[in-house]
């Protein structure tokens, strides 16, 4: 009766809804919708409803209609709709096409009436507690703060609107909070003077975008490509709490606003137009990132923290586009407006100072000081120096110095004679080279071998004295 594929008609839905009143009221229906298909009272209502409820009947119908056959579609390998995935792809590239149409017109028309440097675009920067997933490629980001400001070659960023947001971090989700502010912003979790009202902060915004409108129309808003799921996380708060549309609001490339409004302004002295990947990359940079000073109060007074301030990033980002497009426009470059104002110079100043100090240094002076355990230099001295009597102690109780004087020279003795005798006279002539063994490696000498057959008597009888003593001593 009900194909699947066509899903469900309207009175399909109509019974669904006649049962359970008929079963409130203690009817039973025993094989289900097949029984009150039949009953002739469930068609005579269905005759009898007013083309209203038949319209929202109809209405459900369609809906389960189009469920069924996105039912059917393919899905990719992350499990999403091949067809939804190809929409957003074509939706994403007509907003592309829109964008730069609409960056185009507008500088062209600001190249044409020359009023290029008037031309005002604004900047919008936002800093988070965290960021959650909430589907493929999707984000939640808590917002920290934010910061607007109106930019133009002529008086770069004006009209800034800064808030620092409190809000409440959900249950999981403070221990990235506190990280990624240790790590940036400084912003505190529980910031007692941030701003919590989100519908208040939308009346300000929009406030400052109706100042800037030329239509009907709110004027966009420029920011970093990788910034902008933050910033429509910010957007989508403010149009919560007031019920508004989240497409009042257009976010655009300041990459791409960048990369045209340089190629703009050069065109008339060499022609030479930069690709959109070196836009990218000027700004990836951030070569004004150690300047100090551009943040707000609070991140001012904060070491290490002005440069994440919201505020000194759409600084930052006027002093680069005015660093590459005002020398082409002929716009003398002024500090604090087109470039960060110049640091007093360390060495004229400490040195005018330094020579201040020295020519009034006074040996006897007074110096009334504290150090950092809140102890005076007066009270220090006191302490630590010796009185009168403890010095007259100190100088007698001191031992006389001994003078050891190395210059003369110290008694001497002869050294004692040796014990040994040596073996060779130095009256022998009999020495000769053979009896000295070579320098190098050691020779040994063969022993001579005795020629007793030559030996006389003479030589015998020396033999057999020397054999005599020996048994006598042998004997005693």
């Amino acid at each position: 009766m009900f194909k699947k594929n066509k899903g469900k008609n309207a009175f399909y839905f109509f019974m669904l809804d006649w049962k359970k009143d008929q079963e409130k009221a203690g009817r039973v229906f025993p094989n289900g919708l097949k029984d009150v298909s039949r009953d002739p009272q469930c068609s005579e209502e269905w005759q009898n409803i007013s083309s209203q409820a038949k319209g929202y009947y109809n209405a459900r119908a369609k809906d389960s209609k189009i469920q069924s056959q996105g039912s059917m579609s393919k899905k990719n390998s992350i499990g999403q709709s091949i067809d939804e995935v190809m929409q957003a792809e074509k939706k994403a590239q007509e907003f592309q096409q829109n964008m730069f149409q609409y960056i185009d017109s507008l500088i062209s028309i600001g190249t044409q009436h020359k009023n290029l440097d008037k031309q005002k675009f604004l900047f919008i920067h936002v800093n988070w507690f965290y960021k959650r997933d909430i589907g493929v490629n999707k984000y939640d980001f808590c917002p920290a703060e934010f910061a607007v400001g109106s930019f133009s070659l002529k008086n770069g960023i004006e009209d800034i609107y800064h808030e620092i947001i409190s809000t409440q971090i959900p249950l999981g989700w403070k221990r990235d909070a506190m990280e990624i502010s240790a790590e940036t912003h400084k912003i505190n979790i529980n910031m007692p003077d941030g701003q919590s009202d989100f519908a208040y902060m939308y009346d300000k915004l929009v406030r400052v975008l109706e100042s800037n409108m030329t239509g009907n129309k709110f004027p966009p808003l420029f920011t970093m490509k990788d910034l902008v799921p933050a910033v429509e996380s910010l957007l989508n708060r403010m149009t919560e709490a007031t019920n508004t549309s989240m497409d009042d609001f257009v976010i655009y490339s300041l990459e791409t606003l960048f990369g045209a409004l340089r190629n703009a302004a050069a065109q008339n002295v060499n022609d030479r137009s930069i690709p959109l990947v070196v836009a990218e990359h000027a700004f990836r940079v951030d070569f004004f990132f150690s300047t100090h000073g551009l943040g707000c109060p609070f991140h001012n007074n904060i070491e290490d923290a002005s440069q994440y301030c919201s505020v000194s990033f759409i600084k930052r980002w006027c002093f680069t586009i005015c660093d590459h497009c005002c020398q082409y426009l002929n716009i003398p470059l002024i500090e604090g407006v087109h470039c960060p104002k110049k640091e007093p110079d360390c060495n004229s100043t400490n040195s005018s100072s330094i020579d201040f100090q020295m020519k009034n240094l006074s040996i006897n002076s007074d110096v009334i000081g504290v150090s950092m355990t809140g102890v005076s230099t007066d009270y220090r001295t006191k302490v630590s120096e010796r009185t009168y009597k403890e010095e007259q102690r100190r100088r007698n109780e001191c031992k006389p110095l001994e003078i050891i004087s190395h210059d003369t020279e110290l008694p001497s003795r002869p050294l004692r004679p040796p014990k040994t005798t040596c073996k060779y006279s130095e009256t022998d002539s009999s020495l000769g080279l053979d009896d000295f063994p070579p320098l190098g490696r050691a020779v040994t000498k063969p022993k001579s071998k005795i020629d007793y057959k030559h030996l006389g008597k003479g030589n015998m009888s020396i033999l057999s004295i020397i054999y005599y003593f020996t048994i006598v001593l042998v004997i005693i």
